[in-house]
C-alpha cells in the first residue's frame, strides 16, 4: 500500500542519431509521453510512445488517458494498493495500448522500487535472471558483431543480388554459428519474394520478417508453400486477435510481439501462452523507444520465461555511448526497477 504523493508527465521529443525506420517510413524523431507516479519518497516511471501510422491511438488520446489517471488520483488522501492501481490503468487505458503499457510500466516500476525487487519478480515469481538478445546490423549497435549469435539486417531494396552482397558483407564481421533474421518490412511482393528467397538457402537464415504489407496474408499463404524458411509477423500481428488469425490460418512461425502495441502485460501472457500451445515462436520487441520503455520491456521478456534473442536495448537510438556489449545476453538482477 502507497499513499501518492503527486503525479507527473511529460512530454518528449527525441532526435535519431540518424533516421530510423519505425514500419516502413523513417523518422528523425521519436515523440511520446513520461509519466511519473510519486509516493513514499520514490517514483514509478513509464512510457508512452505510440507507433506513427500503426498504432491506432494518436499522441493527443494518449495524453488524455494519462491526464484521465492523473485526475483520478490526485486528492486522495489514503493508501492504495498495487491492484487497485492497476485496475485504474485498466479504465484510463482501455483500447490505448500504448497508454496502458505505460501506466502497467510506471506502477509496477514504484512497487518494484518500494518492495526493492526487480520488476520481473512481480510479475511472475519464477523469472529468468538473464535474457537473449540479437545483435542489429547498425553502426550503433550495441553488441559486437563478431560474438552475435543472433543478428539482424534491415533490407530496404528488392533486388536478390544486392540482398546476398549485403548478406555476406554482414556475415564477414560476424562468426560462423551467427543466424540471420531479415526484416523487409513489408516491402516486397509476391514474385520479388520468390526471386530473393531461392538466394536465402546458402545462408543460415532463422527467419524472414514482414516480407509483404501486414493486409496482404494471401501472399504468405503462397510463400510458405514453396520454402522451408520460417516467416515472421511484425506489422501483421498487432494485437491477439490478429495472431489468432495468422495462427489459425497457419501464416506464422514466429509472432514479433511489440509491447506498445499490445498494452497491458496479461494481453502479452496470453499471446505468448497462445503461440506456445500452437508451437509458435515468440519474440519480443522494443518500438525504438527511449531506455524507460525498453528496461521495462526487458522484465517483461524475462517474466514470460521467453528465451528467444530479443530485439531491445541493442543499438544507441539517441545519443552515442560508445559502449559495446561483448555478450548477448542482459542480466535482471542487475536491472532493479529503471534508472
Amino acid at each position: 500500500m502507497i499513499k501518492i504523493s503527486n503525479i507527473k508527465i511529460r512530454e518528449y521529443k527525441n532526435k535519431f542519431i540518424k533516421k530510423t525506420n519505425l514500419g516502413k517510413k523513417k523518422y528523425n524523431y521519436r515523440k511520446g509521453f513520461f509519466l511519473e507516479i510519486h509516493g513514499a519518497g520514490t517514483f514509478g516511471i513509464g512510457e508512452a510512445a505510440p507507433i506513427p501510422e500503426i498504432s491506432l491511438e494518436s499522441l493527443n488520446d494518449v495524453e488524455y488517458a494519462l491526464q484521465g489517471f492523473k485526475l483520478a488520483l490526485e486528492g486522495l488522501d489514503y493508501d492504495v494498493s498495487i491492484k487497485e492501481l492497476l485496475l485504474l490503468s485498466r479504465v484510463h487505458g482501455d483500447g490505448l495500448p500504448s497508454a496502458m503499457f505505460c501506466l502497467e510500466s510506471a506502477i509496477y516500476d514504484l512497487f518494484s522500487k518500494l518492495n526493492n525487487q526487480p520488476i520481473a519478480s512481480i510479475l511472475k515469481a519464477n523469472y529468468l535472471n538473464e535474457i537473449n538478445v540479437n545483435c542489429i546490423d547498425s553502426q550503433n549497435s550495441l553488441i559486437d558483431k563478431s560474438i552475435s549469435k543472433v543478428i539482424k539486417i534491415k533490407i530496404d531494396n528488392s533486388d536478390p543480388v544486392k540482398i546476398e552482397n549485403k548478406i555476406r558483407a554482414v556475415l564477414k564481421k560476424c562468426n560462423d554459428e551467427t543466424k540471420v533474421r531479415l526484416d523487409f518490412n513489408g516491402r516486397l511482393t509476391l514474385r520479388q519474394a520468390k526471386n530473393i528467397f531461392q538466394i536465402l538457402d546458402q545462408f543460415d537464415i532463422d527467419y524472414v520478417e514482414q516480407p509483404f504489407d501486414c493486409k496482404n496474408l494471401d501472399a504468405i499463404g503462397k510463400l510458405k508453400k514453396i520454402t522451408n524458411i520460417s516467416i515472421a509477423a511484425d506489422e501483421s500481428a498487432t494485437n491477439l486477435e490478429s495472431i489468432k488469425n495468422l495462427i489459425e490460418k497457419k501464416l506464422a512461425d514466429v509472432i514479433i510481439v511489440k509491447p506498445t502495441l499490445v498494452g497491458s502485460f496479461l494481453d502479452i501472457e496470453k499471446i505468448n501462452n497462445l503461440c506456445k500451445k500452437n508451437f509458435i515462436r515468440v519474440v519480443v520487441t522494443s518500438s525504438f523507444e527511449t531506455q524507460i520503455a525498453q528496461n521495462y520491456i526487458i522484465h517483461l521478456i524475462a517474466a514470460l520465461g521467453i528465451t528467444e534473442y530479443c530485439g531491445v536495448a541493442n543499438v544507441d537510438l539517441f545519443s552515442k555511448s560508445n559502449s559495446i556489449r561483448m555478450k548477448n545476453e542482459i542480466s535482471i538482477d542487475k536491472l532493479l526497477g529503471k534508472k
